[in-house]
């Protein structure tokens, strides 16, 4: 499992990256044994590097947090699509119908498969990034499961 948080500002040290160890926690405690993570600017070209090398490694499951808004620098969607082979739209649409905050809709994260991995865009929000997880998650595990042809369909993302 890798975990990929895109901010400008965080990566240059002006705040501290709270979204990490907060989906760190909650994964750890679901039963995924290894988290990895990348801190990294709003770039592109830096996030589909390190998604080349996520699936390159055989990575289950990617999820990255932030650059899904309309600002100038979000840009995760559109280096997520040059990525995965084929996208899981359902999964998004399940979070947008069902998260709790009213600007839910305005996301435009995407998820898709890119080998045998499952890449999934989460909110900038920390808060937001968790309850979004924690949605997903059901669907996620049923997805790594299904792609590895590993173990049961619906076991945990290790």
């Amino acid at each position: 499992m890798h975990l990929v948080t895109l901010s400008d500002r965080a990566s240059r040290g002006e705040y501290q990256d709270q979204s990490t160890p907060l989906l760190s926690s909650w994964l750890k405690g679901q039963g995924v044994k290894a988290v990895t993570s990348s801190l990294m600017p709003d770039e592109p070209h830096l996030l589909e590097q390190d998604l080349h090398r996520a699936v390159a490694a055989g990575t289950p499951l990617v999820l990255t947090c932030g650059g899904t808004g309309f600002g100038s620098r979000d840009t995760t969607p559109e280096a997520t699509r040059r990525v995965i082979e084929r996208e899981a739209p359902g999964i998004c649409e399940l979070i947008r119908a069902k998260g709790g905050h009213p600007l839910a809709f305005a996301s435009r994260a995407v998820c898709g498969i890119a080998g045998k991995t499952v890449i999934l865009n989460l909110s900038g929000r920390p808060a937001a990034a968790l309850e979004q997880i924690q949605l997903a998650w059901p669907l996620l595990t049923h997805a790594v499961a299904v792609l590895r042809r590993e173990g049961e369909a619906g076991g945990p993302c290790t």
